[in-house]
This record gives C-alpha cells, structure tokens and sequence, in this order.
C-alpha cells in the first residue's frame, strides 16, 4: 500500500488533534498522482478533500482495509507496526508547528527515491519525498 502525510521539520502531524497545516497544491498534487485510482481517507480528513469526494473512499479503519495496491492518506493514525506500506510519499512543510502527535514510522526500513520542491499555496517551498521499499 502507498501512504501520504505531511509533516513538519520535527516529524509533527497533528496539535491538539488539528493538522498543523494544509495547503491545496499538495492536495492537486496528490490527486494528480493518482493516476485515476480512489483515496482512502479517514473521516477526520473528509473536509479538508470536499472538492475531491467523488475520488474517496472513507473509512475509519482504513489501514486495515486498503489493499497492496490502494493509497492512503494518514494525519491522525499511527503507522508504526502496518508491514504492508511499500511506499510513502512525505509532503513536508519545512517549517517547525506545534505538534503533539508525531510520524512514528521507522524511515530507516525505507529508501529514498525521489525529492521535489514546489512552491505551495500557503507556503513558499513544499517539498515532497517518496520512500520506496
């Protein structure tokens, strides 16, 4: 299964159970590259995709269900222990939030791939990594 999420410089997803930040040429970006397929998302990530609702699949135990082959997109879940992620794609904001709930994936079990800067809506410089196992 392919993951995203966006974190800040210290790995921070969430503070006090909000994301730190969205920017909609991230949101272009993912849908972009999906080539067609559906978005696995939780509830908690529906309003942010409102425009995209007819390319999502939610669902709360969306981890467990998606398949080898499907994409999800994580703000609020832990990641650690899921053995089936080949690949994840980390949108980072290059800045440091407030953050109480942070990235616990074990990038070490992964290899870079690929790195691109684009200017986003809300920030200058966004920069997108993919991890390849």
């Amino acid at each position: 299964m392919k993951v995203i999420i966006c974190l800040d410089d210290n790995g921070g997803m969430l503070f006090n159970n909000r994301r730190q930040s969205r920017d909609k040429e991230v949101l272009k970006d993912v849908f972009n590259n999906l080539e067609g397929e559906k978005l696995y998302i939780s509830p908690f990530s529906q309003k942010l995709f409102e425009e995209f609702s007819d390319r999502l699949i939610i669902d709360d135990a969306l981890l467990l269900k998606a398949q080898k082959k499907d994409t999800c997109f994580i703000e609020n879940k832990c990641l650690k222990g899921v053995l089936d992620i080949n690949e994840i794609i980390v949108y980072k904001w290059n800045r440091i939030y407030p953050s109480d709930f942070k990235c616990d994936v074990d990038f070490s079990n992964y290899t870079l791939t690929e790195t691109v800067d684009f200017k986003g809506f809300s920030h200058e410089k966004i920069t997108k990594e993919t991890y390849k196992r």
